[in-house]
């Protein structure tokens, strides 16, 4: 490992947040914004572009890539595969489900004589989410516990089992999303097609709230069990020699990435290729030690979507989905990585 690679993540990291504060189609100062604060805060341009816009975007970026580059490592070393991402159980397929179920509701609710129960589906807000946020969690929940029902019914938690399960139950999610699509209007396509696609141009402090409470109690969850991870990594018949409870490592891992990925794809879509690349990238620069490794996974996430970010806002002249740029840039870097055969812990 180089003894460099943890500072240079970083400070890397620090540099695309401060850059994503200042980008945008207006120029502002972050000293501009601070002076018109302290002088009238009721009128201050610049301030409330700063807080309202650029820095939820921003806390959502790191927040989002953060917890989706642990999710992805912790993936991997609980199915022991080098191609296991966030998304490799269906969670991304089952929220895209709940969230096209939840608009077609909402469409057939705007075709009834009254308003009514649109108005109340188009405005009830649970828990912080949006009912089309609300139903994308619920789906991925349903998944989550019917997969963990169906990998459970063996002594020890199999993780072909859950792998198996979790790439059946994607193409149920999929081919429910075809139906829906079937139902769906124009406009519906459009605006879920855009969903798809991910994104993190969302306003005001209510997601940023909602990812901290996802994503923060679930990485420290992760985090703590780092050093069994290392363990597992020999086999979990090594493992359990060596003092680690191993169904209990998997059922912890398996659940707790699951519920932080659903709260992440709720809120800001699902982002692809963060949870797949990163934590290759930085294995390749600092070993395989869980310990280093996950929280420089999440540093390098959050880094790497606010660098997505940013090119999405600058590269044309209208903003383009984050998603795009993840899948353009990570495609063809995941494919280098394979070429040249980083995966040394599944050799």
């Amino acid at each position: 490992m180089s003894r460099a690679a943890p500072l240079i993540i970083v400070i890397v990291t620090l540099a695309l947040a401060a850059a994503s504060l200042l980008t945008g189609t207006e120029s502002i100062s972050v000293a501009r914004a601070w002076d018109e604060w302290r002088t009238n805060a009721d009128v201050a341009p610049n301030w409330h572009i700063l807080t309202q816009q650029r820095l939820p975007r921003t806390m959502l970026a790191l927040l989002a890539g953060a917890g989706l580059a642990l999710a992805g490592c912790s993936f991997q070393a609980l199915l022991r595969n080098p191609l296991a991402t966030p998304y490799t159980l269906g969670i991304a397929s089952w929220g895209a489900f709940g969230a096209w179920v939840a608009t077609i509701v909402v469409q057939t609710a705007a075709q009834s004589e009254t308003g009514s129960f649109r108005s109340v589906l188009l405005h009830s807000d649970v828990i912080g989410f949006s009912f089309v946020q609300a139903a994308a969690f619920a789906f991925c929940l349903f998944n989550v516990g019917f997969i963990y029902f169906l990998a459970n019914q063996r002594e020890r938690l199999s993780p072909a089992v859950l792998l198996l399960a979790g790439v059946t139950m994607g193409m149920f999610a999929n081919a429910g999303i075809m139906l829906m699509r079937f139902f769906a209007l124009p406009s519906q396509l459009v605006n879920m097609d855009r969903w798809l696609m991910g994104g993190v141009d969302l306003l005001g402090a209510e997601p940023v709230i909602t990812l901290i409470v996802g994503v923060v109690p679930c990485a420290i969850v992760l985090l703590l069990h780092a050093g069994q991870f290392d363990q597992l990594g020999f086999g979990p018949e090594l493992a359990a020699g060596r003092g680690v409870n191993v169904r209990r490592l998997q059922a912890i891992t398996f659940l707790t990435c699951s519920l932080m990925t659903a709260v992440i794809v709720s809120k800001v879509g699902p982002i692809g290729f963060v949870g797949l690349i990163v934590p290759h990238a930085v294995r390749s620069l600092t070993g395989s030690r869980h310990r280093i490794l996950m929280p420089l996974s999440m540093a390098a996430g959050g880094a790497f979507l606010c660098f997505c970010d940013i090119a999405a806002r600058q590269l044309f002249d209208a903003e383009i989905p984050i998603g795009i740029i993840t899948a353009v840039l990570g495609g063809p870097f995941f494919l280098v990585l394979l070429v040249r055969r980083r995966f040394t812990d599944w050799d």
